[in-house]
C-alpha cells in the first residue's frame, strides 16, 4: 500500500489561497536531507528553527523549521514542517529541491497512516483526522472531535470486557461443572440482553458519518407568489433569488448554501407548485420540483398570510408524496399582532397544524425557522437531540457493532436453551466482530479505502 521506508514530502497547508504554507516530511531520511537544504539545523532535537534557504543564487526565503524526533512526532518517525510565507512557485521550487534529495511526494493519507502503524492513533482515530478534515460545520467537527478523542475506543473496550466476562463464566462453568460456578443460563440470557442493550446505544446514540459529510438538504415550496425566493433570500442573508409580485418569478430549481450553527445545508428554492399545470413550463417545473423535494431533509411549506382563499394550496399539499416538516405563514409584516394572530388560528383550522409567523422583509421568525431545519437535520442524522455530543460512526463501524449484536443475541438464546457450549461459541464469535475495530492485521483493501478519503499533506 505505502512504503513506510521512503521518506515524504508534501503540502501540509492545502491549496489555499493564503501566502502563510506548510510544507510536512517524514521519515528515515529526514534529517539528512534538511541539513542539505538548511544547513543552520545543527542538532537532532525538539525545537523551532529560524532559517534562510536560497531558492536561487539571488533569491533566499526566510521561514521557521519546526523539529520532532522519533517517536514523539505525528507519525511516529521523524518529522519537519516549515512554516514560511511564499507563493506558489516558490514552494514549488523549494520540493523540487526535496524531490531532488530523495524525498517523494507523499500519498493522499501517507502521514496519518504512518501514525496509525506507528501506534500513535488507533484505526478509528485515524478515520477521525479524515472527518475533521471533511468536516464544514460545527456539528461535524464536535461528532469527529469525539471519535479522535477516543471515546468510542473507550465505549467498545468496555462492551469487550463485559463480553469476555461472560465467556469467562461460561467456558469456566463447561470446564468445571462439578463446581458451583455463578452462570445459570437465566444470569446468562440476562446479561447478554444488557450487553445488546449497550451495543444498541452505542448505534443509536451515534451520528452516522456518511450522512453528514454529504449536505443535506432543505427545500421551500408553496403556490406561485407565497413568498418562497424572498424568505429564502432571507434565511441565507442575501439577495440571491430574484423575487417580483409577478406570479412564476421563479421557474427552476435554485440552489443556495445555508449556514446554521451546527449543520450546514443545502437550501433549495424552487418554482411555485400547481395542481393541474396550464403548460408545458409549469409541467416541467413541478417535475423539477417533485425531484427536489424527494431528495430533502426538511420540507419548508409557505402559505400567503395575506390570503383569503387557500384552496390552491390545500390541493397542492395533497398531490405532495411527502408531509412538510415546517409550515410558516410569510408576508406576516403586511398584518399587525391582532391580525397576525387571527391568520395563525384560520391556518391551523385550514390545514390542521401550527404554523410560524415569517416576514423577509422584518426578518420576523427568520432565526426560528432555522433553529427548526437544524433540529430537524439533527433528528435526522441522530436518535437523540443531543446530536452534537455523539460520536460520528462509519459504516465500517455500524458493520462491526450490528454483527457483535447478532452474536451476543444469538448466545443470549443459547443460555435459554441451556447450551452454554453453543452460547460460547457465538460470544468468542461476538469478541472477534469487536476485535475487528483494532485488530492488527486490517484487510489492506478497507486500510486503502479509508486513507484514500485523506487529502495529500495528511
Amino acid at each position: 500500500m505505502y512504503n513506510i521506508n521512503d521518506t515524504i514530502v508534501a503540502l501540509s497547508s492545502g491549496a489555499s489561497p493564503s501566502l502563510s504554507k506548510i510544507i510536512r516530511i517524514s521519515g528515515p531520511k529526514v534529517f539528512e536531507v534538511l541539513k542539505t537544504v538548511a544547513p543552520c539545523v545543527k542538532t537532532k532535537k525538539r525545537q523551532i528553527v529560524p532559517a534562510r534557504v536560497n531558492i536561487t543564487e539571488d533569491f533566499a526565503v526566510r521561514m521557521y523549521i519546526y523539529l520532532f524526533c522519533s517517536p514523539e512526532s505525528y507519525t511516529g518517525d521523524d518529522l519537519v514542517e516549515v512554516h514560511l510565507s511564499a507563493c506558489e512557485d516558490v514552494v514549488k521550487d523549494i520540493l523540487a529541491k526535496l524531490f531532488s534529495f530523495g524525498c517523494r511526494l507523499a500519498e493522499p493519507g501517507e502521514f496519518t497512516y504512518r501514525a496509525y502503524v506507528n501506534g500513535k492513533m488507533d484505526l478509528s482515530q485515524a478515520e477521525a483526522v479524515a472527518q475533521l478534515i471533511q468536516s464544514s460545520n460545527q456539528y461535524q467537527l464536535c461528532a469527529a472531535q469525539k471519535l479522535l478523542g477516543g471515546s468510542l475506543e473507550k465505549k467498545v473496550c468496555q462492551i469487550h470486557q463485559e463480553i469476555l466476562g461472560l465467556l469467562s463464566l461460561t467456558e469456566a462453568a463447561l470446564d468445571f461443572s462439578t463446581e458451583e460456578i455463578d452462570t445459570e443460563e437465566e444470569k446468562g440470557a440476562e446479561t447478554a440482553k444488557k450487553i445488546c442493550d449497550s451495543l444498541n446505544e452505542l448505534l443509536t446514540g451515534s451520528i452516522t458519518f456518511e450522512q453528514i459529510v454529504d449536505a443535506p438538504s432543505a427545500i421551500i415550496i408553496g403556490s406561485a407568489n407565497a413568498g418562497k425566493s424572498s424568505l429564502a433570500n432571507a434565511l441565507i442573508g442575501t439577495q440571491r433569488s430574484i423575487t417580483s409580485e409577478h406570479n412564476g418569478t421563479t421557474r427552476d430549481v435554485l440552489e443556495h448554501w445555508l449556514k446554521l450553527d451546527k449543520c450546514d445545508c443545502v437550501l433549495f428554492d424552487c418554482a411555485g407548485l400547481t395542481a393541474a399545470p396550464a403548460d408545458i413550463i409549469s409541467v416541467l417545473a413541478n417535475a423539477a420540483t417533485a425531484k427536489a423535494i424527494k431528495d430533502a431533509a426538511v420540507i419548508i411549506f409557505c402559505a400567503d398570510a395575506a390570503k383569503q382563499d387557500y384552496s390552491s394550496d390545500l390541493e397542492v399539499l395533497k398531490g405532495l408524496d411527502k408531509k412538510p416538516s415546517i409550515y410558516t405563514a410569510t408576508k406576516c409584516d403586511l398584518l399587525n399582532a391582532e391580525e397576525s394572530a387571527q391568520k395563525l388560528n384560520t391556518l391551523k383550522g385550514t390545514f390542521g397544524c401550527d404554523f410560524i409567523v415569517s416576514s423577509s422583509k422584518s426578518l420576523l421568525g427568520v432565526e426560528e425557522l432555522k433553529a427548526l431545519i437544524q433540529q430537524n437535520i439533527i433528528n435526522q442524522t441522530s436518535d437523540t437531540t443531543e446530536a452534537a455530543d455523539k460520536t460520528a460512526l462509519t459504516e465500517r463501524h455500524r458493520t462491526v457493532i450490528a454483527g457483535t449484536i447478532e452474536n451476543v443475541q444469538l448466545a443470549g438464546e443459547e443460555f435459554i436453551k441451556n447450551s452454554q457450549e453453543t452460547a460460547a461459541m457465538f460470544l468468542r464469535s461476538a469478541l472477534q466482530n469487536l476485535e475487528s475495530f483494532e485488530a492488527e492485521h486490517i484487510d489492506e483493501a478497507i486500510l486503502e479505502r479509508i486513507f484514500s478519503h485523506f487529502c495529500i499533506g495528511k
